[in-house]
């Protein structure tokens, strides 16, 4: 089933949090909405106001729309209408999701270029490998192999183009794969988290989600045990949801949060500290709102330093290219000269 996107429900959230604070009725917003919307979102959000409209809370309503809202979303929206504190919840979620919209478009942005110039290396390659066949079949010659793996003229350059589009997809597929958290792919994650740069980017992305989800659902009422459940889900990080029983386990024993986070020996120390005073102070909620206002930057800042070593890579890969293309030239032309020199 479709999803709702992030900078759609960001929208979604901003405009009913203000109406709700402005005093206006629910089954009004909900119309309104219905009217404002198009597409999928329209039959779903429609579907919502027809709920309310008879009667129904908002939080039953969304649910009725099955996956069309992420989780979290739906269980935030029913524990506002059971804690009074709609406003509220829509109002932290719409900050929440134009965040991470923000953080997506600061990546895009960084990577746009590196790709832009992979995409031509790739393209100057193929342009190449065609050309130089058909010159060398209109003057009679051997086609010069400009990549050394025999790929010269129309044959070349389907195999080539095959190949790239092989690759594309392998790497499109691997990245869906991740998203939907299929068992086998997990040990690659939980590898690649131990990568000393991108790890700990990924683990920062990983805390800020994790402390704002802890702190908005605590605030919104919801109590520390079915709280923890979606504040590690919220990580979308194998390395941190493998621990999630684990937690929950703790917890349910009687343990306090802290000392079941603790031993799991993932989680940093400053977010162990300030769980640690939430807890000792009775403020949970307020102490990791706090912590996730802190993470948001540390998440702009290590978001910058995975597109920087995404550009790195990128370019990486434009210089291999470029320079296995000179290096076959410049032994194509000494092997031309030596030829010269020596002839048979």
């Amino acid at each position: 089933m479709a999803r709702i996107g992030s900078k759609l429900l960001a929208d979604l959230s901003r405009r009913i949090a203000i109406s709700l604070e402005a005093g206006i009725d629910e089954r009004k917003i909900w119309l309104r909405e219905s009217e404002r919307s198009r597409g999928h979102m329209h039959e779903m959000v429609s579907q919502i106001a027809a709920a309310v409209d008879q009667g129904r809370t908002v939080g039953d309503a969304v649910h009725s729309t099955g996956s069309y809202f992420p989780p979290l979303f739906r269980e935030l929206v029913a524990l506002g209408d059971e804690t009074g504190k709609s406003a509220t919840v829509f109002r932290r979620m719409a900050d929440h999701y134009e965040h991470r919209v923000q953080l997506r478009r600061e990546f895009i942005s960084g990577i746009t270029w590196p790709l832009f110039q992979l995409g031509a290396a790739i393209f100057i390659v193929g342009f190449l490998i065609w050309i130089l066949g058909v010159i060398a079949d209109s003057a009679g010659d051997a086609p010069y192999d400009i990549l050394g793996f025999g790929l010269q003229g129309n044959r070349g350059l389907l195999i080539y183009v095959s190949f790239i589009a092989t690759m594309g997809g392998l790497v499109v597929a691997g990245y869906y794969l991740v998203r939907s958290g299929v068992a086998w792919i997990r040990p690659v994650e939980l590898m690649v988290m131990r990568i000393p740069a991108v790890g700990n980017c990924l683990r920062t992305l990983a805390i800020s989600r994790l402390a704002w989800t802890l702190g908005l659902t605590m605030e919104a009422g919801m109590d520390a045990r079915r709280a923890l459940p979606f504040a590690m889900q919220s990580t979308h990080s194998s390395y941190f949801q493998q621990h999630t029983q684990a937690v929950q386990d703790s917890v349910d024993r009687g343990d306090e949060a802290v000392e079941a986070f603790t031993r799991t020996g993932v989680f940093p120390d400053d977010f162990l500290d300030t769980l640690l005073v939430g807890e000792q102070s009775g403020k949970m909620d307020e102490a990791m709102l706090r912590l996730a206002d802190q993470y948001q930057d540390r998440a702009r800042a290590a978001l910058a330093t995975m597109t920087k070593l995404a550009g790195f890579v990128v370019w990486a890969l434009v210089a291999l290219v470029i320079i296995s293309i000179i290096f076959r030239i410049v032994a194509s032309y000494a092997g031309f000269i030596e030829g010269l020199a020596n002839p048979r």
